[in-house]
Formats: C-alpha cells, structure tokens, sequence
C-alpha cells in the first residue's frame, strides 16, 4: 500500500472539497491518501513513515497584508523547527513530496521552503490575474481548463519544467508543473472546477508519480 498524506486547509480555496478530489483521483494509482491539517500533519510527519506527502494548503503568517487581518486569529500559521525538520528528513529520505497551487505561498517565515519545493511565491512580484481559460502544454500535448494561473514565481537552477500555461486569450508562459529530486510542484487547482476535469487529473497522476521515481524519470 502506498501511503500519502495530504495537508489541507486555508483561506480562499474550497480545501476540503479539493483535497478529497485529490484523494480520489490518486487512488487510480493505488495510493491511499489521508486528509489532515496541517499543524497535525507535520506532527504525524515526526513519527510516521509516509511514501508522499502532498500540500494541499495555505499555510502563511498572513502578515502581507492588511486584508488579512480579520482572518488571522484562525488561519494564520508559523511553522516550527519540528515541522521543518519533518519535512527536511521526509525528503532526505528520498520520499516523495507533493506542492498543489497555493503550496507555494506556504511557510513564508522559511526561505528554505522555496529550496526544497524547487518554486516560491515572491511577495511584491509573484501574482495572479482572475482565473480563467488556461491553454496548458505539456510536450506535444496541450488542453484548456478554466484556473487560477500563478506568474512571476521563483525557481531554484535544478528545477525542471515539466509543463506550462499561459492565458487562453493570450499572454506569456508560466510554469505549472515543475520537479526537483524528489519534490514536485503542480500550480494548478484553485477549485473543483479544474480538479474534477480529466486533464488536470492525468497531470495530477503524474506528478505524483514522478515525486515518488527515485530515479525522476517519470515524464
């Protein structure tokens, strides 16, 4: 049995509902997922093995911005140096590791976050446009799905790009699926909208897939 845990929960997104679409969709490949928060996923990271670990989440202090403020109190997050050395030993031990959209923005106070996702969310150049019609391209292959498209995010050197997505009605590429070692970031997937689709889902089985190759063949 394959053994996935997905930390889940945030402002702005419908966590839930996506986080069991996810589940879902994995369980095509014979990976049984559980759905946790995250202050309790990452303690269940220090004393359980788990084969991936995907991030379905935003986890940040809130402190970018006043709009945050009234949500604070019940959203905002800190991650400690237990959380931070759960993940760095997760990965360590060659296990896969899963960042879905807002994985990104997570864990703001650790710049080392960043460094392992392999992308980050860089406040005062990383944005958003409205979600719309997204033409995606994955080598030969490319399709629509209607999403939130991150632009402006940072890379580390050894990221490699998989597959990007750019405005239907035009505008430059952006990367939205990208692996390092064993991490592997998918930008997509703000709602159920883009979840539910078969398209998202087949790209959703392979970055799971190729976070848990050893080898990262998986293309």
């Amino acid at each position: 049995m394959t053994r996935n845990l997905i930390l889940s929960g945030g402002i702005y997104h419908p966590f839930t509902e996506t986080s069991t679409a996810v589940a879902d969709q994995l369980a095509a490949l014979e990976i049984t997922s559980e759905i946790t928060g995250v202050a309790e996923g990452l303690r269940r990271m220090q004393n359980e093995a788990f084969d991936l670990v995907t991030i379905n989440a935003l986890a940040f202090t809130m402190t970018q911005a006043d709009k945050y403020a009234p949500l604070r109190a019940e959203f905002a997050f800190d991650i400690d140096e237990q959380g931070k050395r759960a993940l760095r030993e997760h990965l360590n031990a060659r296990r896969g590791l899963l960042g879905l959209h807002t994985a990104a923005i997570c864990f703001d106070t650790w710049p080392e976050w960043g460094d392992l996702l392999g992308a980050a969310w860089i406040w005062g150049q990383s944005n958003h446009p409205a979600p719309g019609y997204l033409t995606v391209t994955h080598g030969a292959r490319s399709f629509q799905v209607w999403d939130e498209l991150y632009c402006g995010l940072q890379l580390q050197p050894e990221t490699r790009v998989l597959a990007t997505a750019r405005p239907a009605s035009g505008g430059e590429d952006q990367p939205i699926l990208t692996a390092k070692e064993n991490a592997v970031y998918f930008a997509l997937g703000h709602d159920l909208t883009s979840v539910m689709s078969s398209d998202y889902a087949e790209l959703l089985r392979l970055a799971a897939r190729r976070a848990m190759s050893p080898t990262g063949k998986v293309t």
